[in-house]
This record gives structure tokens, C-alpha cells and sequence, in this order.
């Protein structure tokens, strides 16, 4: 349960501070990928700003999966700029446009799917019975959650939540981020989520 709740933060951790689909039909390819990664920088200063003006709140508030939602954190994220926070959604724009996306909105679509194969590939390999847990449902899982107290119980529905959209990523988005896997480890472990 402990390697469970780690793993599982680790994965909300990232998605949360990133700035921000549920998941892209289109096929993840190599230069998407490269493109994300290298967006990474100039997004994470623009979460840096977002945050000296106490605004991370704001933005974790909109990109929390909630059960019955899509799991598209980066997607949430930029729907919320959007609404909210237009200068940001401009800087975020005029960002990713650079690093090749048409839109914030492809970028989080792009966000979404490799985070979510990244996540899939570190936990299939670290702890596969995650998976295995979110892949059950019904009575066994019902029980489970009665059975804890109710802050634990609302940890491991979130965990569950996050379990779920791992477990549904395509095979094909999974082999096309494994070959990153150590570049994404590394940014990640940049802006301290490992």
C-alpha cells in the first residue's frame, strides 16, 4: 500500500505542479513527445509566475480528476486559463506555438497523453498490481473503501481515479514514451516530483 500511495502521488505530483485528455485518439509520436519535453521549461516558469501570485490553488482546483470526469489534467489546466487567466493563457500560447504546437490546447492534449503513458510505463514496471487493483471493480473494492476512514477513503479513490486512466492507456503510447522515459524522469525530477 505504502509503494501504492507513493507511486500514485508521484504520478498526481507531476500532473498537478506541470500546469497542466482524457486520452488522444491520435497517435503519440516521436516529435509530439520531443516537442512537450522541450516546452517544459518556458511552461514551468509560467507555473513559477502562477504561483508567486498565489494562484496554484486556483489552477490545482480545476485539474483534480473527480470520479466520472475524464482524467485530462493539462487540458483542465488550460481551460481554466483560458476562462480565468487570459495574459496567462496568451504567455502559454505564445509558448507552445513556439515549440511547434497550433494551439495551448494541442500542447495539453499532447500533456495529457504522454503524462499519462509515462505514468502507466512507471507504474506497470514498479508496481504492477496497481494497475491490477484499478482493473477490479465492484463489491471487493466497495468494501475496501467502507472499510477505511474517510480521508483515507477520498486518498484512495483519488488514487483509484488516477489507477483507472493508467491502466486504459493505449499499448501504442506506452511504447511510443518508453524510449523517454529517462528524459521525463529527469525533468520531472528537476522540478522536484520524484
Amino acid at each position: 500500500m505504502q509503494t501504492l500511495s507513493k507511486t500514485l502521488n508521484q504520478a498526481l505530483t507531476a500532473l498537478l505542479l506541470m500546469l497542466a485528455s482524457s486520452l488522444a485518439m491520435a497517435e503519440l509520436e516521436p516529435v509530439r513527445i520531443q516537442a512537450y519535453i522541450a516546452s517544459l521549461d518556458e511552461v514551468r516558469v509560467l507555473g513559477k509566475e502562477l504561483k508567486a501570485e498565489g494562484k496554484e490553488a486556483f489552477l490545482a482546483g480545476q485539474i483534480m480528476p473527480r470520479e466520472g470526469q475524464s482524467f485530462d489534467p493539462h487540458q483542465r489546466a488550460v481551460s481554466a486559463l483560458k476562462r480565468d487567466e487570459p495574459a496567462y493563457y496568451s504567455k502559454l500560447e505564445s509558448s507552445v506555438v513556439k515549440n511547434g504546437f497550433t494551439s495551448p490546447e494541442s500542447w495539453a492534449q499532447t500533456g495529457d497523453q504522454v503524462v499519462l503513458a509515462y505514468g502507466a510505463v512507471k507504474v506497470a514496471a514498479e508496481s504492477p498490481q496497481i494497475l491490477a487493483m484499478a482493473a477490479q471493480s465492484g463489491p471487493e473494492q466497495d468494501m475496501l473503501l467502507m472499510a477505511l476512514p474517510e480521508k483515507q477513503r477520498a486518498q484512495l479513490k483519488q488514487a483509484l481515479l488516477i489507477a483507472k486512466a493508467l491502466a486504459a492507456v493505449p499499448e501504442a503510447d506506452r511504447a511510443a514514451v518508453k524510449p523517454y522515459i529517462g528524459t521525463l524522469d529527469t525533468v520531472f525530477t528537476e522540478e522536484g516530483l520524484q
